[in-house]
């Protein structure tokens, strides 16, 4: 057989992390499960690009061959895929068949998550990963944030907070089959963190009231993903309003007790999330 016929593979890795996401390109068989497909499979960290990834972390995977090596892979608009700088659209139009002399084989290296996890879980793209990450929206009670984002690592899961991510108005509205297409279940922190007041009325009568922008994400969210997979926490205090005008929806208090870590438990449960609830219960 001549070297040019033993099939060179390559990984793809997004990460929770932007930064540590890329390619591995040029592997060999022997290499591929060595340094990556048996750790992952297995739930073990795994060096990817010199650097240890948890694979609790990862979003998504793909894995393909070729006969030629990255460099001799050419995409649509001519670049090849060695030195292509677009992830996102190297690894899309490898998914979707663009690239010539390019095959797909995640599934013979990454089996089925299916005996791993509930029934009701389901592959969330063509690249055969099941999604941990959650949409966290928050105003500015960061007690709140911090108490629930540790909660939702201690599940194993990952906490993606619109207020951290770049733009989040502007993505989550123009991009959010694309940038959030693999997430299920979103949790909504409401805070009083503005004062209002009808303008005939007096200062005096002001009132306590989310941030108008954590409102309308919950909406979107709502209408995005559907009110069962939506969990709305607020907390509680004097004088403060709390949107009534979502049908449906419950509001839960956000305590220093565990009742809302218990909501939190049965809604990701309700969604086909596997949680251990034990890790966050005193």
């Amino acid at each position: 057989m001549s070297r040019l016929s033993i099939p060179k593979y390559h990984i793809y890795v997004e990460y929770s992390e932007p930064e540590k996401s890329g390619f591995r390109f040029n592997v060999s068989h022997e290499e591929l499960n060595r340094t990556f497909a048996i750790p992952y499979a297995a739930g073990q960290p795994f060096w990817f690009m010199g650097r240890l990834l948890n694979p609790i972390k990862v979003i998504k995977v793909a894995l393909f061959w070729s006969y030629v090596t990255a460099d001799k892979l050419e995409l649509t608009n001519h670049e090849n895929s060695a030195s292509s700088k677009d992830k996102k659209y190297l690894i899309e139009s490898i998914v979707k068949g663009k690239v010539k002399g390019v095959y797909l084989c995640t599934e013979k290296f990454l089996p089925s998550t299916e005996n791993k996890s509930s029934p009701s879980q389901s592959t969330t793209s063509a690249l055969g990963n099941l999604s941990r990450r959650i949409i966290v929206v928050s105003g500015t009670d960061e007690e709140m944030n911090q108490a629930l984002n540790g909660a939702l690592t201690k599940l194993s899961l990952i906490p993606v907070v619109l207020c951290e991510e770049p733009s989040q108005g502007k993505k989550i509205v123009e991009n959010f089959s694309k940038d959030y297409a693999d997430v299920a279940f979103a949790v909504v922190l409401l805070s009083p963190d503005d004062f209002v007041y009808a303008k005939n009325e007096a200062a005096t009568k002001r009132k306590l009231r989310p941030k108008q922008d954590v409102v309308f994400e919950l909406g979107f969210l709502l209408g995005n993903l559907g009110k069962g997979n939506v969990l709305v926490f607020f907390r509680e205090c004097a004088n403060f309003e709390i949107p009534t005008d979502f049908e449906g929806i419950n509001f839960i208090a956000f305590d220093d007790h565990d009742s809302w870590k218990l909501a939190l438990i049965r809604e990701l449960s309700n969604c086909g999330l596997a949680v251990d609830g034990d890790r966050i219960l005193k």
